[in-house]
């Protein structure tokens, strides 16, 4: 783990968190106009990186919320779905601070897959998680993924589904042009 004076963070060369008094390079949306779900997972996958980063109260802060609203095995999918990030990533995915009001592209993408996986249970996540991780690392991703999805959705967190930030605009073309994929 690499941290700098800016506050970006890097874990195994892929994650990074970025320090509100730096500016923000690409935000694309307001936390504050997201719909509470939308807003829990994001926060909950921003406390995760700070967690990771040096604050070890975010972590048990996670544990404790994901206890009482998701359930007792919530932060630990969330774990799995963070490490599988990490390790899998093509590229820096970029995650804002928890206190920082725009929300990136990459957490965009993110919340958009987990809004799919919740609306379409046919739907292969690797496909979409391949807009910032590679394609073993989205395959990989793809089951931690579905199963906080749907953990979520069992505890009354249905996402809203930013689908114009997910690279799947029209989930059934998606499916359907994927089908016949080779797998790399």
């Amino acid at each position: 783990m690499i941290i700098n004076y800016y506050g970006w963070i890097v874990t195994k060369g892929a994650l990074m968190q970025h320090h509100p008094a730096a500016g923000h390079p690409f935000p694309t949306a307001d936390a504050a106009g997201l719909a509470f779900p939308d807003r829990f997972v994001l926060w909950s996958v921003r406390k995760w990186v700070l967690g990771h980063k040096s604050e070890p109260r975010a972590l048990a802060m996670l544990e404790e919320a994901y206890a009482r609203t998701v359930s007792r095995d919530g932060m630990g999918l969330l774990d799995a779905l963070m490490a599988a990030l990490t390790a899998g990533a093509s590229r820096r995915i970029a995650v804002h601070a928890p206190c920082c009001g725009p929300v990136s592209g990459d957490e965009m993408a993110l919340l958009g897959t987990l809004a799919l996986a919740q609306s379409h249970a046919a739907l292969d996540l690797a496909a979409p998680l391949e807009a910032f991780l590679t394609p073993a690392g989205a395959r990989r991703a793809a089951a931690p993924a579905r199963a906080l999805a749907e953990a979520l959705a069992a505890s009354g967190f249905r996402l809203s589904g930013i689908r114009s930030a997910c690279p799947v605009s029209d989930p059934d073309a998606w499916t359907a042009a994927t089908a016949d994929a080779t797998i790399h």
